[in-house]
């Protein structure tokens, strides 16, 4: 085997009552594998998340397989899992380090402990990795500390010949993919997950994405017509497929592209689709364009709202305008749209007065959209700071990092969904406990609790 493609563990243990469906496959990492199949490069990819391999046993099926290279995502979440599995490799083999961490993450992957090689990619990898195979790379590398001998860091920049200027054309081989289609647990439709865009033009401070930390990368959307080829494939091979997500931000980012939506979903009378967005996407729409969207058979849109106070919205750079946001939901879900809100408790600073405020706005907004018949849905998260962020940068400059990344073994046993929960301490003005409570009670909001819920009090002997 020439090249084994990762999708890296997020735990070192298999997890029992395991769903496929309950994650996505690894899009990013089946657009290399099919560049590298289309190039006669023999190439296998395992999804160690979707199919529950646990560290142990994927490093027993590496050192049997041997393949020349390894081509592995490398996450905040799960960097001591992947430093095991490098320093765990027994035979001779070359280490493609990807993902966006990447850029915030090399010195650490290069301080692995293993006389294998690494070379580390910041950026699109499709097209380098075609030629890091065959060992015929036509760029120069980035200068780094001498002390890493085998040592090595590319940089895909809109300034080199690997980085794919337009993204139209990028074809992606779905056999890859071993939870393809899945079954959505909102309405329980066969669905089809695509990406439309890379890059972001927004700068949360806590997203690894931010567009001041990726500005040599320029921000690339697909054609319309590259969208709509894609769906035809999509419809043509998987005849039960009846949903569509969308899993980038840009798909809607303002008007002009809520009509390209409009146009590319509304002649498939048979496909109901779903997509992220931002709130900065519907400022500016008008109730009747927002109307045309669920026309066009959108039925949910993923929303991150992060809080329900000013002050926070404000440090983390997203919109602020408590009202503003109220109206662009009325509006949303006036149209018939179920929204999908994310919230995040323990920013830096945060006190529980802050916390209240986005319990409240959850609250009001789960209630705002049973009066107009539609559904709210929370998923809600504790602040973990990510390497390279604004506020992670922050943090270390303060040195006030408390501890690496791990999963919240108390979060994952009382709420379940343990892929979604991390934590590296507690950065907010507030206790664990304190945390813990906003985090399950807003959770709550999804089984129907009613409105005096808010009403409870927040003293220490009520808190979980």
């Amino acid at each position: 085997m020439e090249i084994v493609l990762v999708n890296s563990p997020l735990f070192r243990e298999k997890k029992e009552n395991h769903d496929p469906d309950d994650f996505l496959p690894p899009i990013g990492l089946g657009y290399i594998a099919t560049k590298l199949r289309e190039n006669n490069i023999d190439c296998l990819l395992i999804d160690a998340v979707v199919n529950n391999i646990s560290m142990y046993n994927l490093i027993e099926q590496l050192n049997s397989m041997k393949p020349i290279f390894i081509g592995m995502n490398f996450f905040s979440t799960n960097l001591s899992i992947t430093k095991e599995i490098v320093e765990s490799i027994s035979f001779e083999t070359t280490f493609i380090a990807g993902g966006n961490s990447v850029q915030f993450l090399y010195t650490e992957i290069f301080s692995f402990v293993t006389k294998n090689k690494i070379i580390g990619v910041i950026g699109d990898g499709e097209l380098i990795t075609i030629d890091i195979v065959k060992q015929n790379i036509k760029q120069s590398p980035i200068t780094i500390n001498e002390i890493y001998t085998n040592r090595t860091l590319y940089k895909v920049d809109s300034t080199s010949v690997y980085f794919p200027k337009d993204i139209s054309d990028i074809t992606l081989d779905r056999s890859f993919f071993t939870n393809e289609p899945l079954t959505s647990k909102i309405n329980n439709l066969r669905e089809i997950s695509i990406i439309t865009s890379r890059g972001c033009i927004y700068n949360c401070a806590f997203c690894g994405a931010a567009r001041k930390l990726n500005k040599h990368s320029s921000v690339r959307e697909r054609s319309a017509q590259s969208i709509m080829k894609e769906l035809d494939y999509i419809e043509k091979t998987y005849i039960n497929v009846r949903s569509i997500r969308i899993l980038d931000d840009l798909f809607l980012k303002n008007n002009q592209n809520i009509k390209k939506a409009i146009d590319i979903f509304s002649p498939r009378k048979e496909l109901l689709w779903r997509s992220m967005a931002h709130t900065m996407s519907f400022t500016k729409s008008s109730q009747e364009g927002i109307n045309s969207l669920k026309k066009s058979g959108c039925y949910e849109l993923s929303i991150g709202i992060e809080s329900g106070s000013e002050k926070i919205l404000r440090m983390i750079h997203k919109p602020n305008q408590i009202d503003n946001i109220k109206d662009i939901f009325k509006k949303i879900f006036f149209a018939g749209i179920n929204v999908k809100g994310y919230f995040i408790y323990g920013f830096p600073t945060e006190e529980v007065s802050d916390a209240n405020k986005t319990l409240s706005l959850a609250l009001e907004l789960t209630n705002m959209a049973r009066i107009y018949g539609v559904v709210f849905r929370t998923s809600v998260f504790q602040f973990r700071p990510y390497h390279g962020t604004e506020l992670y940068n922050y943090l270390a400059e303060e040195n006030l990092l408390i501890k690496e990344m791990g999963e919240d073994l108390f979060l994952s046993a009382e709420i379940g969904r343990s892929q979604f929960n991390f934590n590296a301490g507690n950065y907010g003005n507030m206790s664990q406990n304190e945390i813990n409570y906003f985090i399950k009670t807003t959770l709550l909001l999804n089984e129907g609790v009613e409105s005096s819920i808010f009403n409870l009090p927040i003293i220490s002997n009520l808190l979980c």
